[in-house]
């Protein structure tokens, strides 16, 4: 688990800037579509492994994923794989 949590408005956000689809970035992260919009959702967080290939996927560093701290999002405690 991350020891710190992703904003999936974030990743929706960059997502959207580089014209991918859902299927495109779970195909990249080796996970299903429904994953990568639970994580969008903030309903689930990614596992580490699905983090690092959506940061590969989508050329971006931490900072352009991670939560900010000023304003935590509502997203349980269980990790997604």
């Amino acid at each position: 688990m991350l020891s710190r949590r992703i904003s999936g408005a974030k990743l929706r956000r960059v997502r959207e800037e580089r014209c991918l689809t859902v299927a495109a970035i779970a195909a990249a992260a080796g996970c299903s579509a429904s994953n990568i919009y639970k994580i969008e959702q903030n309903k689930a967080q990614p596992s580490p492994q699905v983090y690092v290939a959506i940061k590969a996927a989508l050329a971006v560093d931490d900072e352009a994923l991670i939560a900010d701290s000023a304003q935590p999002e509502s997203v349980p405690a269980v990790s997604a794989a």
